[in-house]
């Protein structure tokens, strides 16, 4: 709701991100090379922050896990699809080779990608898109960072949780008198599948 009122999002930070291996997703066997890939972490998590996006809010692991057990609310929005990139899930380690004579401390921009975008495949119910936002374009606070709601980060629907507590109607007067174009409504758990979907009485009719 805060996200709402504010018209922001927090950006995550690579070291603070539930998933260990984050950034380091690569099957390196020289020592001197995995010193590398750390020392890129810790650059990179110091300069660079992400909004993490799921392709498809039925996942209902994924409220589980983010929305407080179903208690809490999703956001979906329009975000250009060039400023994100898509999480690949692999089953291993991918193997890389440092073969960089000209600067032997510098990781080329494809492998940086790959770490950036790689992980385990058990990951994989989340169908997570990324944006790296820059920190020092985003609104600092504190330790933390936003990036505010605009035509790059635009506000399209808000989703109850099947648990939630707040009211529909609650919800509905903050998001319209900031996003009256958003769309705002509850969800169920399906009928007939593992999935999470809309309770269909609570969609406004237009």
């Amino acid at each position: 709701m805060s996200d709402i009122a504010l018209g922001r999002l927090k950006v995550a930070r690579f070291s603070d991100l539930n998933d260990p291996f984050e950034l380091v997703g690569a099957n390196f066997r020289e020592r001197e090379v995995r010193k590398i890939v750390r020392g890129f972490k810790s650059a990179f998590d110091a300069q660079t922050g992400l909004l993490s996006f799921s392709e498809d809010w039925a996942e209902p692991v994924l409220w589980s896990h983010y929305a407080t057990s179903h208690r809490g609310i999703c956001l979906g929005f329009n975000v250009p699809r060039n400023l994100v990139e898509r999480v690949l899930y692999q089953d291993e380690r991918f193997r890389a080779e440092l073969d960089n004579t000209e600067n032997p401390d510098q990781l080329p921009e494809d492998l940086q990608q790959l770490l950036r975008c790689t992980k385990y495949r058990n990951w994989g119910y989340e169908l997570e898109y990324r944006q790296f936002v820059p920190l020092e374009s985003a609104v600092q606070e504190g330790r933390l960072h936003f990036l505010l709601f605009g035509p790059h980060l635009e506000l399209a629907e808000v989703v109850l949780g099947t648990e939630c507590a707040l009211g529909l109607g609650t919800v509905r007067a903050l998001v319209y008198s900031r996003y009256p174009q958003v769309t705002v409504f509850k969800s169920r758990l399906a009928f007939k599948f593992f999935h999470i979907v809309p309770e269909e009485s609570s969609i406004p009719v237009e």
